[in-house]
């Protein structure tokens, strides 16, 4: 037999691959919609709005880097250092 008229199997069909398919947009479906709210949330967190109380802090505390980075010379090195410690001491302060 050539490769042509090969029988087909049950886990070769057709039917298998469109059954596979639907089981597929059937989970990316449901993934979405259990998660929904989490999308619509930074969905809308992307809005012009009021600044988070994450970004507040972050404003405050990048402004207060540039400023001692400024004064005390910092190389970049340690201006990216200091900008990564607000960045988590922000991100501590306002977790819940």
């Amino acid at each position: 037999m050539t490769a042509a008229t090969a029988p087909t199997t049950l886990w070769d069909s057709i039917w298998l691959r469109l059954f596979a398919l639907a089981v597929a947009i059937g989970g990316a479906l449901l993934f979405i919609y259990v998660n929904q709210d989490f999308l619509t949330e930074r969905l809308s967190s992307r809005s012009s709005g009021p600044p988070s109380a994450y970004q507040q802090c972050l404003n405050e505390r990048t402004a207060a880097v540039d400023k001692m980075a400024a004064d005390a010379g910092y190389t970049a090195k340690q201006k990216e250092m200091a900008e990564i410690r607000a960045q988590e001491f922000c991100h501590n302060k306002t977790a819940m």
